[in-house]
């Protein structure tokens, strides 16, 4: 009974770190951050195993540790499972007993038997299910490091919690694996609704909400040389559209969409507001750089073509720009260049035009 409790204590607490796992999926850090903190809590978790065991004989412990051990390097890598090994050495360390070097080896051996499954099992497996039986039976391996206990001990720990412990590593593998998938099913789904809600379906640039939010966020910061607002029009598009249908209208427009991330800088912010009509916006740019920057994609527009069956579609675009100083609303900058951009037409189309300096 007693071991019993011990083991599904050891689980709920891993359980419970892997919703925590969840909060941090959703937070932005970098993925290396995120595995090391998870490593540092898992081998909080090994270490209240070590320091509550079931005893086997004098200095023999037997606890959740290598299943904690296991699970991290399996879910968290290398880098997470460190934490969780050192933490759970040194704790054992202190713990004695005769048992130590055995404890340590089979530390040492989950681990392994984490990374391997990791690396090699893991992709393997269609069924979920299999997959973290698989981890469990092979973190099971750990009861290997008893061949450094002595005999009479050995076979006391066999007989008496040899098979239990296996149970436990398949039951636990399984559960703190599902524990942790469902998590990251869950930050994906949010993640992969929260880019649908930003982001234009077609092009995959921001949508006008998106590049609002953006504009509003980048303008507020400290700028000397100024900032330009580019819309990009493409020329004749309803053309394109009847002549060839819009199936190929939408491939002009996502070409269109990876032109301007290619040619824009880093920092710069391009999004799609309408049928044809994207906008780029410049911050930390003087006007020169900015007509351009504005010219460089008239003209990539105009060489880059779209070929569909066999065919060359050339495309060309008009480009009117807005440069100021300061803070301006989104809705003068807009409408400043798209007057630039009435003239870029009414002046014969493929042009770029800038509105006066503010």
């Amino acid at each position: 009974m007693n071991g019993t409790m011990h083991f599904l204590n050891s689980l709920g607490v891993m359980a419970l770190l892997a919703i925590f796992y969840g909060s941090l999926l959703r937070r932005r850090m970098t993925d290396a951050l995120r595995k090391a903190v998870m490593g540092v809590l898992f081998g909080g978790a090994a270490a209240i195993a070590v320091l509550q065991p079931i005893h086997i004989g004098s200095g023999v412990l037997v606890d959740a540790r290598n299943l904690i051990i296991g699970c991290a390097c399996a879910f968290f890598g290398p880098l997470g499972a460190s934490a969780t090994l050192v933490t759970a050495a040194i704790v054992r360390v202190q713990a004695g007993g005769v048992g130590i070097p055995a404890g340590l080896a089979s530390m040492m051996i989950a681990y392994l038997m984490g990374a391997a499954w990791e690396q090699s099992v893991r992709s393997r497996l269609n069924s979920t299910l299999v997959s973290f039986l698989a981890l469990g039976a092979m973190i099971s391996l750990s009861l290997l490091g008893i061949v450094l206990l002595p005999a009479d001990v050995r076979m006391k720990l066999l007989s008496e919690i040899g098979l239990f412990s296996i149970g436990f590593n398949l039951l636990g593998a399984v559960v703190l694996g599902s524990f942790i998938e469902r998590e990251r099913r869950h930050a994906a789904r949010e993640s992969r609704l929260s880019n649908e809600a930003k982001t234009d379906p077609l092009t995959g640039l921001l949508n006008r909400r998106s590049f609002q939010e953006r504009y509003e966020r980048q303008v507020q910061e400290r700028n000397r040389t100024g900032s330009a607002l580019l819309v990009v029009d493409l020329d004749h598009f309803k053309d394109v559209n009847d002549a060839n249908g819009h199936d190929v209208g939408d491939i002009v427009l996502q070409s269109v969409g990876r032109l301007l991330n290619e040619t824009v800088r880093q920092g710069d912010v391009v999004a799609r507001i309408g049928g044809e009509e994207f906008v780029v916006f410049l911050p930390n740019t003087e006007l020169g750089n900015a007509r351009l920057l504005a010219e460089r994609i008239r003209q990539k527009v105009q060489g880059a073509g779209v070929e569909v069956d066999g065919r060359q579609i050339t495309i060309t675009t008009s480009v009117g720009g807005h440069w100021h100083h300061g803070i301006v609303d989104l809705a003068v900058a807009l409408k400043q260049a798209d007057i630039a951009l009435y003239r870029a037409k009414e002046g014969g189309r493929n042009r770029v035009e800038f509105g006066p300096a503010v």
